[in-house]
């Protein structure tokens, strides 16, 4: 028989049964599952071993930085924050789960007069460093049991004091910690006639409003050798500043324009019409713009 006259029979592919088709999708199913157990598995023991076993304790708390709390009072109150659960079932305690903000807080609220907190962690020591910034005063703050006198005729109203609680203030205008009663020149002083209920921690003064007072103050000192005994304010209303010296008189400024620039208007007000004047001065009044009163 010649090559060309063979007969090839025809074919296909077979289908697979359902069956076979099951059997696959079943088998793949069950890898999906085993993996996705294995995996389970594995988050869940490493987050055992991260939080909530012994082995990231902290074991030892460093504290370093510019402040003055006694650290004892500062351990004590750290230990007493480490032993807190987060959420029932976490320990606070656990390198990683302390955080610097919650830390922060707390040790703010009972220490009002700590600024800032750096916190860095050694995992293989297991050892927390926190380092502490205090807040620095600037001055003084006296809250307000002024009452003030009726005025004269052409005269402003006097004050009588009946001085309440001081405190120390920052910068940020924040009352941290309770002051002694102090006069004189030689630290910024602001008493206030608001009668508003001073709260250590919270911030009593805009530190805008600080900013230009304690800038004030220097400019009289340097520039016209007058002292500052204190500035006399109503934080509620703003509408004047008061400020007594230590030549026994008194200016009266307008909050709402710059201090500086009305200070500018004594220097030259003393200069070219009170010079001679004023060793026997009541008070100077600069409230109103390009005018000086005074008796």
């Amino acid at each position: 028989m010649k090559k060309s006259q063979l007969r090839y029979s025809r074919g296909y592919k077979l289908k697979k049964h359902s069956y076979q088709k099951r059997s696959l999708e079943t088998g793949k199913f069950r890898k999906i599952i085993l993996i996705f157990t294995w995996v389970l598995f594995l988050i869940l023991a490493l987050s055992y071993v991260l939080f909530f076993s012994p082995i990231f304790e902290i074991k030892e708390i460093k504290i370093s930085g510019d402040y003055t709390i006694e650290d004892e009072e500062i351990y004590n109150t750290l230990n007493d924050i480490l032993d807190k659960k987060i959420l029932i079932f976490f320990d606070h305690n656990n390198i990683f789960l302390i955080q610097k903000n919650s830390l922060f807080k707390t040790l703010n609220k009972n220490f009002p007069q700590i600024l800032s907190i750096k916190m860095n962690k050694n995992i293989i020591n297991k050892t927390l460093v926190l380092n502490i910034m205090e807040r620095r005063e600037v001055g003084i703050y006296c809250e307000g049991k002024f009452a003030p006198l009726e005025p004269q005729e052409n005269e402003s109203a006097a004050l009588e004091y009946s001085q309440g609680e001081c405190y120390y203030i920052d910068v940020n205008g924040v009352i941290f910690e309770k002051a002694p009663q102090t006069s004189g020149t030689l630290i910024l002083v602001i008493k206030d006639l608001s009668l508003v209920d001073a709260k250590i921690g919270e911030s009593i003064i805009g530190p805008e409003l600080l900013t230009e007072l304690i800038n004030l103050r220097i400019y009289l000192s340097d520039q016209l050798s007058l002292k500052v005994v204190d500035f006399v304010i109503d934080s509620n209303i703003l509408k004047e500043i008061r400020i007594n010296t230590n030549e026994g008189w008194y200016l009266l400024l307008d909050p709402s324009r710059s201090l500086l620039e009305q200070a500018e208007d004594l220097r030259l007000a003393l200069d070219e019409k009170i010079k001679d004047e004023r060793s026997n001065l009541k008070y100077i009044d600069l409230r109103i713009e390009n005018r000086v009163y005074y008796k």
